[in-house]
């Protein structure tokens, strides 16, 4: 085993990185650009906006539709960072001059490198400047004249700035979540179009102010990481479904929106109708796919939307009573497909599909354990990163995000064959397709926003600026509909007392505001289990590594600390979100082996499914190996699995201890059924609580004692703190 750094140290540290790494990398200026993301209330609904338009549904919808991925070309540069997060109205012009045509349809990039999107121009072991320019010449189809027509981006990391034909549209901070422009006055149908987007991915370690901030334990992919599309609709459309599960029904609420026009009535049509995956649509993103042939809707119901005016937006509400449904769970994942129709002037205009399922996760009102759809749940879980691993080059990780459902199929199939239950989407908000799959197959999800290893400072300068807050906003506006997401993470081993609680608890309210079908949750040290910064949230989460980073003996070690969070909070589940060890050669793998049956022995008795039980899950780090930006590190071999895809020591163990049953949706055959009618919508709105700045004071420290904190980051002896 290798030496275990200090606890002191490690929280020492983690205060002072947020102080040193800025010093060394030189002043910046503080950043100024906005969130985009904004609320109004209206006709009594609360409804998110962004770039000018209602934030519409990112999810893969049956309408027309121009792929823009693929082969785009590009030039990766150093960006200037403080330009790329400087207020739009001040810097605009000289990221335009800086620019050089560039973002103009006319520019000549012939001599650019071509790329594939969804990809990334720094794929590891090299990380190439901070930034990258991208462009693409697509033609648009005759027919979409006189459509309003959206481009949609599924994510760019970090700070994306669009251009349509030369037209700015607008600009997006967060390298995880999704966003949108209206570019119908920009695009030019039947003709040859340009969109052009500049990226700057600031490094990470050398400013506060960017989420996240500082050293992580994974690769920083910077580009267009997710795809990139365009869809025409209407005048009058649908702009969103959203659907609030209960156990025996629905709630709905339809987002629509007419661009230009005159006031003018809609009216919805809703059908809920059975859905069934097999290994033929499993991988397919349309929803229609699910629906078997000929089937009827197991209800109906068509409401009166009320006047629409001139750009004007609407949300209409509905619910249904669903008798003996099929229920989601990992064991039995049932679904079901919302058809969405908008009448307009008695003609049907537009139409749009969300998969959903009936499920509902909460904290027993007599005992701190978990219940799913009213039984008590414990789940064995896995992390997993968004990279490709398989095929591997040269025995490393192959490297770069995923990007097709057969990559994500690769990583499901290591984590059936280890029983597991539970993933936990890496730092940051899940790949959308690892959503759809587990929606499926059967897994539940743990997702969270990259607040990473934060500080007191560093939380004040982040939920001061928003950034936080929108990628969270944008997270669940994504994922509503997903029944596997189960948990919301809102922090991973950051510090601080009143200032982490104050922060965590603005984040539950805005998750509860607009969601409030998912538990809060963070991963706090686990060196320390009678941190009280759990509180605001629904579970409290450590990451545990007893006899690892500290504590001699992995078993007595955890055991206690399981007992002293459960005494910190009596009446929340406690949940493990990471325990782990790397296997950097084959004769390490036994010590891994050990520390993962020797943590799981130790705490499974305490699991929820024992009698007085109130461990929620135990989630090892990780499923397979991954690169990292760690200085002295260039591959973390902490997985089950090495690269070639066979299972070490500790991925055997892994299947003997822990139960399974989970993942198994496309091979049950399930059909879901119910009896539905509607019934009365509950008043409910979709509530943005604004963050309520709070001031922090940062000690200064003189530097022999940030060197000091310094020598003890590491997550091994070799590097920084852990995951």
């Amino acid at each position: 085993m290798r030496p275990a750094r200090h606890c002191s140290g490690l929280v020492l540290a983690s205060l002072l990185l947020g102080l040193l790494l800025p010093a060394c990398a030189g002043p910046a200026a503080a950043a100024e650009l906005a969130p985009t993301l904004s609320v109004k209330t209206i006709r009594g609904s609360r409804i998110a906006f962004q770039n000018g338009i209602p934030v519409p549904t990112f999810s893969y919808q049956p309408r027309r539709r121009l792929d823009l991925s693929g082969r785009w070309r590009v030039q990766p540069m150093r960006m200037d960072n403080d330009l790329s997060l400087a207020a739009r109205s001040s810097a605009l012009k000289r990221i335009v001059a800086d620019a050089a045509g560039r973002d103009q349809s006319t520019y000549d990039d012939t001599t650019w490198s071509t790329i594939d999107v969804p990809g990334s121009y720094n794929p590891p072991p090299t990380a190439a400047g901070s930034g990258a320019w991208y462009r693409k010449d697509f033609d648009v189809p005759p027919d979409w004249q006189n459509q309003t027509i959206t481009l949609k981006f599924g994510a760019v990391n970090y700070i994306a700035d669009v251009w349509m034909n030369g037209h700015y549209l607008g600009y997006h901070e967060g390298g995880s979540t999704p966003f949108a422009f209206d570019v119908t006055d920009a695009v030019v149908p039947d003709e040859v179009n340009t969109v052009a987007v500049r990226v700057d991915n600031p490094p990470w370690g050398t400013r506060q102010d960017i989420v996240p901030w500082g050293l992580t334990d994974w690769w920083n992919y910077g580009g267009l990481t997710q795809p990139v599309w365009m869809e025409a609709t209407p005048a009058v459309f649908a702009v969103r479904a959203d659907v609030v599960p209960h156990l025996d029904g629905a709630d709905i609420a339809v987002t629509l929106h007419q661009r230009g026009g005159d006031s003018t009535p809609a009216q919805v049509g809703l059908d809920i109708l059975p859905a069934t995956v097999d290994p033929a649509n499993l991988t397919n993103p349309d929803p229609v796919s699910l629906i078997p042939a000929g089937a009827l809707p197991l209800a109906s119901q068509r409401i009166d939307g009320g006047q629409i005016g001139r750009d004007g937006t609407i949300a209409v509400h509905a619910a249904f009573s669903l008798t003996n449904a099929d229920l989601w769970t990992p064991q039995s994942p049932a679904l079901y497909v919302l058809q969405v129709q908008v009448f307009w002037q008695e003609r049907l205009v537009d139409q749009i599909f969300e998969t959903f399922g009936l499920r509902r996760i909460a904290v027993d009102s007599t005992s701190p354990r978990l219940l799913l759809n009213g039984d008590p749940v414990a789940y064995a879980g896995v992390a997993l990163h968004d990279e490709r691993v398989y095929p591997a080059v040269k025995g490393e990780p192959r490297g770069g995000p995923v990007v097709t459902p057969d990559d994500i199929l690769i990583l499901l199939d290591k984590a059936n064959a280890s029983h597991i239950q539970l993933i936990r989407a890496d730092h940051h908000p899940a790949n959308p397709l690892l959503l759809m799959l587990a929606d499926r197959l059967g897994y539940a999800i743990w997702e969270e926003i990259p607040l990473y290893h934060y500080t007191p400072a560093t939380f004040a300068i982040a939920m001061d600026r928003g950034i936080p807050q929108q990628m969270l906003s944008e997270m669940d506006l994504r994922d509503m509909n997903h029944p596997s997401v189960l948990f919301h993470g809102l922090a991973n081993e950051s510090t601080g007392g009143i200032e982490r609680q104050q922060a965590l608890a603005a984040l539950h309210n805005l998750d509860r505001s607009i969601d409030g079908t998912r538990l809060t949750g963070q991963a706090a040290y686990g060196n320390q289990p009678d941190d009280t910064s759990s509180r605001p949230l629904d579970v409290a989460g450590y990451t545990t590594y007893y006899g690892v980073f500290y504590g001699p003996d992995a078993g007595p070690g955890t055991a206690r600390a399981i007992q002293v969070a459960h005494a910190t909070y009596p009446k929340k589940p406690i949940i493990i979100v990471e325990y782990g060890r790397w296997s950097d050669s084959a004769a390490e793998e036994e010590e891994q082996r050990r520390i993962l049956a020797d943590t799981y022995e130790a705490a499974a008795p305490y699991l929820d499914t024992n009698t007085g039980g109130f461990l929620g899950a135990a989630v090892w780090w990780t499923l397979d190996d991954y690169w990292t930006q760690r200085p002295g590190v260039k591959i973390e071999h902490f997985g089950l699995y090495k690269p070639s895809g066979d299972p070490r020591a500790a991925g055997l163990q892994a299947a003997a201890l822990f139960s399974g049953g989970a993942g198994q949706g496309a091979r049950q055959g399930i059909v879901s059924t119910a009896t539905g009618q509607p019934r009365q919508p509950a008043a409910r709105g979709l509530r943005f609580l604004g963050y309520l700045a709070y001031a922090l004071t940062v000690a200064l420290a003189i530097p022999a004692v940030i060197l000091l904190g310094l020598l003890f980051v590491r997550r091994r002896p070799r590097q920084a703190v852990a995951s």
